[in-house]
């Protein structure tokens, strides 16, 4: 009787851990555009043989989440080997001057690549002199957030976008310049910025939105 658990278990640790019948035969990825697949597909390889019950998607969710146009990965094993790769890429929202052409920011303020020309409705973002974009700047933040806050319509519309410091964000849409302030109340501000571009003016001011001012 012994002998025969012997025999089973040593048979079950060799399935599991020695066996090719885990082994890892197909990484799929999902969610990836033309441009970035074979980069996904590359960082998340695995060694031949790699058993799926032992594979680690901490380190290939790590590797693919390196990737500066990915926002973010999910990184799943399916039995008996098979490891989905799902991932969601960096959106541009804005755009600023970079060697060769521009450089893009998703909606967090990061700039994960660079562009001959922006993108059709991607606008222009002008910060103070020496302040380079990145997620820690405040003043690449709020416009960012701003940009996020308007109506899809009125978004699409934007030209150029500047934030002289995160209290002082202002636009351009239309050929107009929107002073929208600080970012704060940003629901409050789009909702009276709409019926307010209905008037005529060439400044549109909802800083204080419940007293907005059109000159």
């Amino acid at each position: 009787m012994a002998l025969g658990s012997l025999v089973v278990l040593g048979g079950l640790v060799y399935l599991l851990g020695f066996s090719p019948v885990f082994d890892v035969r197909a990484v799929e990825v999902t969610g990836a555009s033309s441009e970035t697949l074979a980069t996904i597909q590359q960082a998340a390889s695995v060694p031949p043989e790699t058993s799926l019950l032992w594979l680690s998607t901490a380190d290939v969710d790590a590797r693919v989440a390196a990737i500066p146009r990915v926002a973010s990965v999910d990184v799943r094993r399916s039995l008996p080997g098979t490891v989905t790769v799902a991932v969601t890429e960096r959106e541009p929202v804005a755009a600023v001057p970079a060697a060769g052409g521009v450089g893009l920011l998703d909606a967090t303020g990061f700039v994960y690549r660079t562009a001959p020309a922006p993108p059709a409705g991607v606008p222009r973002l002008v910060l103070p002199p020496g302040v380079a974009p990145s997620p820690q700047d405040p003043a690449t933040v709020a416009a960012v957030r701003v940009l996020e806050a308007l109506p899809a319509a009125l978004r699409s519309k934007v030209t150029e976008l500047r934030a002289a410091s995160a209290y002082d964000v202002s636009f351009t849409l239309d050929g107009r310049t929107v002073r929208w302030g600080a970012d704060s109340e940003d629901e409050r501000k789009a909702a009276v910025l709409g019926p307010l571009l209905t008037r005529p003016g060439s400044v549109y001011d909802v800083s204080t939105p419940d007293l907005p001012v059109v000159s």
